[in-house]
């Protein structure tokens, strides 16, 4: 007897050695990409150190709109619901991770039986009740001979990593928003202060009209043109005022408080970004992304459930054993070893006919494999030509800014002479209206050009996989 268990413990430890080495699928390969070389006219730049673009606290100058940032990381309900799906994934993987152990249970039963005096049984039974007692552990244990438990393993692995990134897709999304509407609201201020400026020196014009057409140096016209362009002008303030108070909801809501006024810099002139993402990027840099990573991941776990249903082809083994103490009466339920029992069987499944349900299974899997070959391209393609359409988008930005300034530097002399030469006499009061609507037009531009320009960076960072 001790030689005969001696030989089945070695078969068995063979047979576990034999399923770790039999693989009937194959371990995942990342697909051909084939990057480019180039993102439109800015080459790629193949020496470059750079593995990852940089954290918002290293990006952006602005406290304020750091502090903003972490007060949106911190408190957005979007956030919060996408970790608990994590969290719930990562109970399934947690579940999983241990599905090569044998399943050990405990089984306590206690049960009585009275049988029918004119049944066939009890007529020749010496007694119509019967009792028994039951306390039993049980052990079940399906071997990974063919890999499946593994596979298992990795689709809910890929799964779990997949929430995580889908999580990350989000974090970034979050940082890009509330930078541009932090950015937009910074730009309102700036066109509420224009306005209001220009607004002032209309009035100015229009007092001082009024005053000319008393002595009869005007006509009434020269008033109504006057008129009408202060009462455009003011019309402005109220609608900015409006999308300012909008703009503070919405990044209010962000962080996840009710509306509020919400605390910023006076302009955003000044320094914008602690580090310019627009040179020497590598396309190496698109792994980072959340969204091509997270569909390589459920490219994996398709993968994984390619093994799955080809593992479904081959036989399963599973092995059982049962013990413990079992009895007819309580008195002697414990009585040891008179009350012991026990039985181990070991048992292969071969399907033979299904319905072709396993194959029509492997073909499904197979087909949802390539599929998710082709997102995964997609991803990637999707990838690069939202960093190419970026630094287009800031290389026609620079140039359109350089027009600009250029506009508002000639408007911003041109409106100083002219309120100048319109009290000397040498100028008429059309000129004067005219150049103060597009002093009014070119500071709104240039302001509304930077405001452009801040968002293009914003939107290179998204595209780059920021952190």
């Amino acid at each position: 007897m001790k030689n005969l268990i001696i030989k089945n413990i070695g078969a068995g430890l063979i047979l576990v050695l034999l399923a770790q080495s039999c693989k009937v699928s194959k371990d995942y390969t990342r697909p051909e990409l084939n990057l480019p070389h180039t993102y439109s006219t800015v080459t790629r730049d193949t020496n470059s150190d750079t593995t990852e673009t940089p954290d918002y606290h290293y990006f952006f100058a602005d406290t304020i709109l750091v502090d903003m940032i972490d007060k949106v990381m911190a408190n957005n309900l979007d956030l919060h619901i996408a970790a608990e799906h994590i969290l719930a994934t990562e109970a399934v993987l947690k579940s999983l991770k241990l599905n090569y152990l044998p399943e050990v249970n405990l089984q306590i039963s206690a049960g009585v039986q009275r049988l029918s005096k004119n049944s066939m049984t009890g007529s020749f039974a010496g007694s119509t009740i019967f009792q028994e007692y039951n306390l039993a552990p049980s052990v079940s244990w399906d071997l990974d001979f063919w890999g499946k438990l593994k596979r298992q393993r990795e689709e809910a692995l890929a799964n779990y990593l997949s929430q995580a990134e889908n999580r990350r897709a989000l974090r970034l999304q979050l940082i890009a928003q509330t930078a541009q509407a932090y950015y937009n609201l910074l730009s309102l201020d700036e066109q509420l202060r224009i306005t209001q400026d220009v607004e002032e020196s209309m009035q100015e014009t229009f007092d001082m009209l009024q005053i000319q057409y008393s002595v009869g140096d005007v006509s009434s016209l020269a008033i109504r043109q006057s008129e009408a362009q202060l009462a455009e002008t003011r019309s402005l303030i109220p609608e900015i005022r409006a999308s300012i108070k909008v703009q503070e909801n919405a990044l209010q809501t962000l962080a996840g408080s009710y509306p509020a006024e919400v605390v910023r810099l006076g302009s955003f002139t000044n320094t914008v970004f602690l580090t310019s993402s627009d040179e020497g990027i590598p396309a190496d840099l698109l792994q980072n992304r959340p969204d091509v990573k997270q569909q390589e991941l459920l490219l994996q776990a398709a993968n994984a459930r390619v093994g799955i249903a080809k593992a479904d082809f081959y036989p399963s083994i599973k092995i059982t054993a049962q013990g413990g103490l079992n009895t007819i009466k309580t008195s002697n339920w414990f009585s040891i070893p008179a009350s012991l029992f026990g039985n181990a069987t070991a048992g292969l499944t071969q399907s033979i006919f299904n319905k072709r349900s396993i194959k029509s299974s492997y073909e499904q899997a197979l087909h949802q494999r390539e599929a998710s070959v082709y997102k995964f391209r997609k991803s990637v393609l999707n990838a690069v030509e939202e960093v190419s359409s970026s630094l287009s988008n800031i290389e026609q930005i620079k140039e359109q800014m350089v027009e600009v300034k250029n506009r508002k530097s000639a408007l911003d002399r041109a409106i100083t002479d002219a309120q100048m030469l319109y009290k000397f006499g040498d100028a008429n009061y059309l000129e004067v209206i005219a150049v103060q609507q597009g002093y009014l037009q070119a500071e709104l531009a240039h302001t509304m050009t930077t405001q452009k320009e801040i968002n293009a960076y914003i939107a290179l960072y998204k595209s780059l996989g920021g952190n």
